[in-house]
């Protein structure tokens, strides 16, 4: 690249939005998340009973990465920004209601994962905002790029 050139940007990706009845999936796959560390937990003290709340707890504390969420408002849109650095756009689903967005994400081990957290770090994010004005879900658009997620959520009737 020659000086004085401008470097092209890097393309947006976009995570998946999820609306309608594909929001009860979403959460129950959050859910069966934790029930399966939490179970592991129960595994690994050797099936000792008693400690369940104990290892739901742990379980969502490992998992569930917590996020820097900024969020604004114009007369026409929501705009919501939230930092999940290491989460490829594949690994990031959006569930959007007309007043609620919920956020959830899970990396996928393997090659090629990042190291954007330490080994002992959340592998998961879960998330939900309660918007300050009534949104059409149907014309959400999300873009992650570099470990920023942007939503724009347009508000009813513009």
């Amino acid at each position: 690249m020659k000086s004085g050139e401008l470097r092209p940007e890097k393309e947006a990706a976009t995570p998946e939005i999820v609306t309608g009845e594909r929001l009860a999936n979403l959460g129950l796959r959050i859910q069966d998340a934790i029930g399966h560390r939490a179970y592991e937990l129960f595994e690994a003290r050797g099936y000792q009973h008693g400690h369940d709340m104990e290892d739901w707890f742990r379980a969502e504390s490992e998992l569930l990465h917590p996020l820097k969420v900024n969020s604004w408002e114009s007369d026409r849109e929501v705009v919501i920004t939230l930092e999940i650095p290491g989460f490829a756009p594949q690994e990031v689903e959006l569930g959007v209601k007309p007043r609620q967005v919920t956020i959830w994400g899970q990396q996928v081990p393997g090659p090629g994962a990042t190291d954007a957290y330490p080994k002992r770090a959340p592998v998961a994010l879960y998330h939900t905002l309660d918007l300050p004005a009534e949104i059409d879900p149907s014309k959400t658009s999300a873009k992650l790029v570099d470990g920023l997620l942007t939503l724009r959520l347009p508000k009813v009737g513009h």
